[in-house]
């Protein structure tokens, strides 16, 4: 009876063992955790870099029958905007 005992209790000792060693340790598994989580720099495109030509004819048919505005200080466009915001606003009606 105590052998049997005994058996049982090193036969469980045993496959508890076998699983502590497959599972990672608790500081690789937190830091494998925490990096998948943490976003980097490459996961995301605002767009802010596209030119946005393909939609430049919106605003010449949407607002035909309307007179194009004129900036009256040109070169503050041209040095402070990007050309994002001068597609918009050429969008909008404003050249």
């Amino acid at each position: 009876m105590i052998r049997a005992f005994t058996v049982a209790i090193l036969a469980a000792m045993a496959l508890s063992s076998v699983g502590c060693n497959i599972m990672p340790a608790g500081k690789d598994a937190f830091r494998k955790t925490t990096r998948m989580f943490t976003p980097r720099t490459s996961d995301y495109d605002d767009g802010s870099d596209d030119s946005g030509k393909e939609w430049d004819f919106v605003g010449n048919e949407g607002r035909a029958e309307q007179v194009r505005e004129q900036d009256p200080d040109p070169w503050f466009k041209d040095i402070f905007m990007s050309e994002k915001a001068n597609s918009i606003e050429r969008n909008l009606g404003i050249d």
